[in-house]
């Protein structure tokens, strides 16, 4: 029932998103356009995994959490949505970022300056932006009591290393707790430069091991987050990584699979099974191995029989990092709704999720348009107006 809803509701707001041109200011049509399309996906079902724990839980006690086990059910898909879409993500974050190792050209002081220049200009605006919105919505709902413990909170939130509290605001309850991954993105990101340093003076024998090695470090430390932080965080999609990196490195033996019907088909099969199979404790690695050849394949080009080179799905790609930060605000203010209004029944809950939906791609694309992509423009005007300078 809640797979079909999933499906039902994301097909419809997809075609009110093409009805009112929703591409426009949004599209970009550069890069690999399979993933593009394919963020996409993995931002709405992550959206629809906290929808759906919401809308279950008006009618069943939720008990699809750590100790849940079944081998095929569905159950594993409420267990695994939110898991799927984080770590095809990790996936995607390695393909894109490990690449920069491979421009020899730089000092590591240059690439370190490019690297973090770029992702503070990316990630940041909107994550401090989230972060007002989370006390501003505090704030109204009279969660607040402003005193230095909040203050310092807060500036742990804005350096990405808080927990899930501002002060007495219960952030998750706000946001959906999603904020937990940019730490271990941000992990990624800092080790390329130590990474660039010690393969340059290596020769670059051994960069490859130094990648594994790094990657394995991350995990060392996402483990130690998970043991002893004070927030919740799942060190396994570190593995999805390695998965990335592979996908780039190799990605040339992949190229067959771009215009492959039967690679295509397989991806939609794989996917669905580590959708609905168990990734509980150890075998959460066949679910990632069954995930990381998913992405060997969309990462090739395949675009799944053209449905990840949609114009509108790919916009709503373009706007996936405020889509993933936004939902759960929006999902906060659907869960207002007076339980008396909800019809407890299959079409009422597609509707639902179908706005639900709508609503989360249209304020994402606001965010997107006047909070993020300013900066994106900004640093682009910078790298053309010095490649112009070089030209003259």
């Amino acid at each position: 029932m809640y797979v079909l809803m999933m499906v039902l509701s994301l097909v419809m707001a997809l075609m009110v998103l093409r009805l009112f041109s929703f591409h426009r200011g949004v599209y970009n049509g550069s890069g690999i356009k399979s993933i593009s399309g394919l963020r996409a996906l993995l931002a709405s079902i992550v959206a629809f995994s906290h929808f759906a724990h919401y809308v279950y839980s008006l009618d069943h006690e939720w008990i699809f959490d750590k100790d849940y086990f079944a081998w095929l059910s569905q159950g594993n898909f409420f267990a695994n949505s939110g898991k799927f879409g984080v770590a095809l993500f990790f996936m995607i974050s390695a393909f894109l970022f490990y690449r920069w190792l491979d421009n020899d050209k730089l000092t590591t002081a240059e690439l370190t300056h490019k690297l973090l220049k770029s992702r503070i200009r990316r990630i940041v605006p909107m994550f401090w932006f989230s972060a007002l919105l989370i006390v501003v919505i505090g704030w109204f709902s009279g969660d607040v009591v402003a005193d230095g413990g909040m203050l310092v909170d807060a500036v742990r939130w804005f350096l990405f290393v808080g927990n899930y509290h501002i002060g007495s605001i219960p952030t998750a309850n706000i946001n959906a707790g999603v904020e937990w991954t940019l730490r271990l993105e941000w992990l990624l990101y800092l080790s390329i430069p130590l990474i660039y340093l010690l393969n340059r003076a290596t020769s670059n024998r051994f960069k490859m091991l130094l990648i594994m090695g790094s990657i394995g470090g991350i995990l060392v430390v996402a483990v130690a987050l998970r043991l002893w932080g004070s927030a919740y965080t799942d060190p396994r999609p570190v593995l999805g990584f390695a998965t990335g990196y592979l996908a780039w490195h190799y990605r040339d033996r992949f190229l067959a699979f771009r215009s492959s019907g039967a690679a295509a088909s397989l991806a939609i099969l794989l996917a669905v099974i580590a959708l609905f199979f168990t990734s509980s404790t150890f075998y959460y690695l066949i679910f990632l191995v069954l995930l990381a050849v998913v992405f060997f394949i969309i990462s090739s080009g395949n675009s799944l029989f053209g449905l990840l080179e949609s114009k509108t799905l790919m916009s709503v790609g373009e706007v996936s990092y405020s889509l993933y930060l936004i939902h759960g605000i929006v999902l906060y203010f659907i869960k207002k709704i007076p339980e008396s209004l909800i019809q407890h029944n299959f079409f009422f809950y597609t509707l639902l999720s179908t706005l639900f939906f709508v609503a989360s791609f249209y304020v994402a694309r606001l965010t997107y348009l006047y909070v993020e992509k300013p900066f994106i423009r900004s640093s682009h005007k910078k790298k053309d107006a010095a490649n112009a300078s070089a030209t003259i």
